[in-house]
């Protein structure tokens, strides 16, 4: 198949734009270029490419998937996945979120290339190049395939960052509890205080914010 090249020299991003591209053209996709070997996604039909993430992207993202991993792993709640892994929701749309959880009961998901259906809780890290789409189409297709929890993350502060988690047929926007406390519905006991992610030095140890969690039950 042959496509055609976008490029935003503002974002760095890449479209690569065929004619109605599907979840078959997505996975047999070759780079001809060594650099297109990056995060990738198939929203709406279009294969978007993005640039390498800032650090400030990268050190919210470590923090975030090494509590992720150590607090399910430790309560076996399921599997955690960080951003290379490909999830197929529609045959026009496959996402990479930064970070997803499955939980244990729905294992069977998982496929050699990747996730078949909603996973229970994604988070995206947002930025430049990704925000409106994280906001835009990937949000409604969280919201329509049934995605239980979003968290949409700014790296540099809580402004901007939104919370959906699932009531009733929809994904809907929540707020922190009066203790200032998120209370995940997709991971069973998970509490997260915001002001973990956003910390004026090194982020709080990760065995020290899940005995906070346990010391809040």
């Amino acid at each position: 198949m042959q496509h055609a090249y976008k490029w935003d020299d503002e974002t760095g991003e890449v479209e690569i734009v065929g004619r109605g591209m599907t979840a078959a053209d997505y996975f047999s996709y070759v780079p001809e270029d060594p650099l297109e070997s990056r995060k990738a996604e198939l929203i709406d039909g279009v294969m978007i490419l993005y640039p390498s993430p800032l650090d400030i992207h990268e050190r919210l993202y470590g923090f975030l998937f090494h509590l992720l991993r150590e607090y399910v792993e430790t309560f076996d709640l399921g599997e955690i996945r960080g951003s290379r892994s490909a999830v197929q929701l529609a045959a026009d749309q496959v996402y990479q979120p930064d970070l997803l959880f499955i939980s244990r009961d729905r294992l069977a998901l998982f496929e050699s290339w990747g996730i078949l259906g909603p996973p229970d809780l994604v988070i995206e890290i947002l930025s430049r190049s990704t925000a409106r789409y994280d906001r835009g189409a990937k949000l409604r297709t969280y919201d329509q395939t049934g995605v239980r929890e979003v968290w949409l993350l700014y790296p540099n502060g809580p402004q901007g960052t939104a919370i959906y988690q699932r009531q009733g047929p929809r994904l809907q926007p929540v707020a922190l509890d009066p203790d200032g406390i998120l209370a995940s519905v997709a991971l069973p006991g998970f509490k997260l205080r915001p002001s973990w992610l956003w910390p004026q030095g090194k982020f709080i140890p990760v065995r020290e914010a899940i005995a906070s969690m346990l010391s809040d039950c």
